[in-house]
């Protein structure tokens, strides 16, 4: 019993912090869920953020943390093949290697700019 009434608890703190109680419940446990101020959807029940992702649907917020991760090992693979070929010294087609490097490494910033606002 006191497990549901600390629950209980939670929601009623959720509310007078501004939260909106939703329609939709917790795929989990099938308690409300509950909107934040700050836009993201919570379930007081489970203590945890929840992505709503409409039926057949798969969304970028869902999808891009794997995909942003796997982008940025992919570049810093490709930096350390630049790497090594500028260590061996050659320089035939040095200044490709610097271009691409150059790009490799811009999107890098990007990709990783991109993993902090999520």
């Amino acid at each position: 019993m006191k497990a549901v009434s600390e629950e209980i608890k939670r929601m009623a703190d959720l509310l007078r912090s501004g939260a909106t109680m939703l329609s939709e419940a917790c795929p989990k446990c099938n308690a409300p869920l509950f909107k934040l101020p700050s836009g993201e959807v919570y379930c007081a029940t489970c203590n945890q953020k929840v992505v709503i992702v409409p039926e057949g649907e798969e969304t970028a917020e869902t999808v891009a943390p794997s995909t942003l991760g796997a982008l940025e090992a992919t570049m810093l693979l490709k930096l350390q093949e630049i790497e090594r070929k500028i260590k061996t010294g050659e320089l035939e087609g040095l200044q490709s290697t610097v271009n691409l490097a150059n790009a490799l490494l811009e999107g890098l910033e990007k990709v990783r700019k991109l993993r902090k606002t999520r």
